[in-house]
């Protein structure tokens, strides 16, 4: 089998294509509507994923549990974030060797402020797929994530901080 029969074989039943693809394209779309924020959609899954933890802070490695990132991409998203002065990175109260991020108040300011275009963009997406597609998809992505997790699929690239 040659390379051309290969990648023929994979492109007709790659999931990881098919996910990456749609990925993309939603987020050009949510991108698009933020810019006017001047965060981009990875940036405000970020900050939501900070804020709703406890207290409003998250330890660095649940979120990379959270977020299926390993701790060095994580640190690497977060660099512009912190350097934007919209999160802080901190030692947790209860032990020392945990890093702890929480949104700073122009954090929250920020996310707060994307809502409206997160909305749209939303809308946008949900009308374009159709509701009854949207929500298939929202649940079949909820569903793929846990039983990858589940699975050991997701976390084993993962570094506990």
């Amino acid at each position: 089998m040659n390379h051309l029969d290969a990648a023929r074989i994979m492109a007709a039943d790659c999931l990881c294509f098919r996910a990456r693809r749609a990925a993309r394209a939603i987020t050009r779309a949510y991108d698009a509507a933020l810019r006017p924020t001047g965060l981009q959609a990875t940036q405000v899954t970020l900050m939501n994923a900070i804020a709703l933890g406890p207290d409003g802070a998250q330890p660095m490695g649940r979120l990379s549990e959270l977020l299926a990132l390993e701790i060095s991409t994580l640190t690497r998203n977060l660099g512009a974030l912190e350097k934007a002065d919209l999160v802080a990175i901190g030692r947790s109260e209860t032990d020392r060797r945990v890093r702890v991020v929480r949104l700073t108040d122009a954090g929250k300011g920020r996310l707060a402020g994307a809502l409206p275009y997160w909305k749209q963009a939303h809308a946008e997406i949900v009308a374009t797929l159709g509701a009854d597609t949207a929500a298939a998809l929202h649940a079949a992505l909820d569903a793929t994530s846990q039983a990858m997790t589940t699975a050991g699929h997701v976390g084993d690239v993962v570094q506990r901080d």
